[in-house]
C-alpha cells in the first residue's frame, strides 16, 4: 500500500519544487523573454516601414511618369496651336514613316481649321491609362462650339514619351453591359458609348415595338469593335446582331459619342427589321409605289424612335394629320407592287391635299431617270397620265429622245384643282442636264388616286 502514489501528490510536488525556483532567475528570464519580442516586434516594424517606402516610391515614380506623358501630350497640343512643326515632330515616332506622313497631313488640317476659326485647341485631358512603357491619353478640342475628343497613344523610350500610331492592344479589356433587352459588348475605352447605347437602343426598340406588332424579335446584341470599316452594320440581322465601329478610332463627341449620325445609323437599322418582323411577308418590288412608301414607313420610323428629324415628308404628314397608328395601318394595306393609292385607302377621311409629297415626288423623278437608262419602257410609261393624249403623246417623244443623266431636286409642292375639279399637284424642281440648271415646274394628275406625271 505504501507504493501507490495519487496523481494529485504528483503535481503537488511538482508545483512545490516550481515555486522554489530562485527569483533572479525568473526575472532574468523574462526580461529575456521581453527583449526578444520587442526586437520581433522592431524587425516586423522596419519590415512594414520598408515595405511602405518601397510602395510610396513607385506611386512616384508612376505619378512622375503619367506627370511626364502629361507634360509631352500638352507641348504636342501647343506645338499645333502655335504651328510648330519641328516640336510637333519631334513628339511623334520617327520609325514609322507612314504614321509620321499621316501626323504631317493632321498638323496640316489642325492649321487650316485654326485658320477658319473653326477648332480650339483646349489641351485638356479627360483621360490617361498607362501600362509599362505604353499608354493612351483622351484629349479634347472642341470644334463648331461642340466638345470632340481624340485618343492619343504613346511609347515611351530613352528620349522620353512619343505619339504612336493607334495601340489596338491598349483598348482595354471586354466587358460587357445590359440594359431592358439589350446586350452590349465592348473595350474599356468604349465604356461611356457602350451606356448611351444601351439606354438608347432599349428605349427605341421599345417605343417602335409598341407601334408596330414585333413578332418574336429577339434580344438586341450590339458588339462595340475596332475592325471593321462600316460605321455601323448588322453581325447577324435574323439574330438581331449589330456592329459598331469605335467612334474613337478617328474623333468622337466628348459629351456624346453616339452622336447624331451613329444613332441615326443604328436606329435605321433597328426600323427596317422592327419593319420587316412586322410585315414579314411584304417583299415590295421596285419601281412600285408601295417600293417607296415601305422604305419611307422604316425612315419615319426611325424618325419615331430616335426623334430626330428625317426627310420622311409623306409619312410624317400622314401620322400628324391623321394619327401615329396609320403607319402600321399603311404597311398592312401594302402589297408588293402596290401603288400610292394604299395611302388614301388607309382611312376614308384621308385628303391629298393634307399631306406633303416632297419625298414621293423625288423618288418618281428619279425613278424616271433610272428606268429611261435602263430602257424599261412599259414601267417608264406607267409614271405617266397617258389616258391624257397629250401627255401621252409628250410621253412617247421625250422617251425618244432618251435624255440620260437629269437630275432633279424637289424645292416645294402646292395643290390645285384643275377646271374639271380635279386635284393637280405642281412641284417646283430644280432640274440639272449636261452642266445646265433651271428651275421647272412640273405638273401631276391624280389618277385614280395615283400621282401620274402632266407635264
Amino acid at each position: 500500500m505504501s507504493r501507490i502514489r495519487f496523481e494529485w501528490n504528483i503535481e503537488s510536488e511538482k508545483i512545490d519544487r516550481s515555486d522554489s525556483e530562485d527569483r533572479q532567475a525568473k526575472q532574468r528570464r523574462r526580461r529575456n523573454l521581453l527583449r526578444l519580442q520587442i526586437l520581433v516586434g522592431l524587425f516586423l516594424l522596419a519590415l512594414s516601414l520598408g515595405a511602405l517606402i518601397v510602395r510610396q516610391r513607385l506611386i512616384d515614380v508612376r505619378n512622375e511618369v503619367a506627370q511626364l506623358l502629361q507634360d509631352t501630350v500638352k507641348a504636342e497640343v501647343a506645338a499645333i496651336r502655335i504651328g510648330d512643326r519641328q516640336t510637333f515632330r519631334q513628339i511623334q515616332a520617327s520609325e514609322d514613316q507612314a504614321w509620321l506622313q499621316a501626323q504631317n497631313a493632321l498638323f496640316q488640317q489642325y492649321g487650316d481649321m485654326k485658320t477658319s476659326g473653326r477648332i480650339e485647341l483646349t489641351g485638356d485631358i479627360l483621360d490617361v491609362f498607362v501600362e509599362d512603357e505604353r499608354a493612351r491619353v483622351l484629349v479634347q478640342e472642341n470644334i463648331d462650339g461642340l466638345p470632340y475628343s481624340r485618343l492619343w497613344f504613346y511609347h515611351r523610350d530613352s528620349r522620353g514619351w512619343r505619339h504612336t500610331a493607334p495601340d489596338l492592344a491598349l483598348w482595354g479589356e471586354q466587358r460587357q453591359l445590359q440594359a431592358d433587352g439589350v446586350l452590349v459588348k465592348y473595350r474599356a475605352v468604349d465604356e461611356r458609348l457602350a451606356a448611351q447605347l444601351a439606354e438608347a437602343a432599349a428605349g427605341w426598340i421599345r417605343r417602335g415595338c409598341d407601334l408596330l406588332d414585333c413578332g418574336n424579335l429577339p434580344d438586341l446584341t450590339a458588339h462595340i469593335v475596332i475592325d471593321t470599316d462600316e460605321a455601323v452594320e448588322w453581325a447577324d440581322e435574323r439574330a438581331f446582331q449589330l456592329r459598331l465601329r469605335s467612334p474613337y478610332l478617328g474623333i468622337a463627341r466628348a459629351d456624346l459619342p453616339l452622336d447624331g449620325a451613329l444613332r441615326l445609323g443604328v436606329g435605321g437599322l433597328l426600323a427596317e427589321r422592327i419593319v420587316q418582323a412586322h410585315a414579314p411577308n411584304l417583299q415590295a418590288t421596285y419601281p412600285y409605289d408601295s417600293y417607296f412608301l415601305r422604305s419611307a414607313a422604316v425612315a419615319w420610323l426611325r424618325e419615331y424612335m430616335t426623334q430626330i428629324a428625317g426627310d420622311s415628308a409623306l409619312i410624317r404628314s400622314l401620322t400628324e394629320h391623321y394619327g401615329v397608328d396609320k403607319a402600321p395601318l399603311l404597311l398592312s394595306a401594302l402589297t408588293n407592287t402596290g401603288d400610292m393609292s394604299s395611302i388614301l385607302q388607309v382611312d376614308s377621311t384621308i385628303e391629298v391635299h393634307t399631306l406633303d409629297w416632297r419625298d414621293f415626288i423625288a423618288w418618281r423623278l428619279r425613278a424616271e431617270t433610272e428606268l429611261l437608262a435602263a430602257g424599261a419602257q412599259d414601267l417608264w410609261l406607267a409614271l405617266y397620265d397617258t389616258g391624257d393624249e397629250s401627255v401621252r403623246l409628250l410621253a412617247y417623244e421625250r422617251y425618244s429622245r432618251n435624255q440620260r443623266g437629269i437630275q432633279y431636286r424637289v424645292l416645294n409642292t402646292a395643290l390645285r384643282l384643275k377646271d374639271d375639279g380635279a386635284p393637280q399637284l405642281l412641284a417646283t424642281v430644280d432640274v440639272s442636264y449636261a452642266g445646265q440648271r433651271e428651275e421647272q415646274t412640273i405638273l401631276f394628275n391624280l389618277a385614280r388616286d395615283v400621282w401620274k406625271r402632266a407635264s
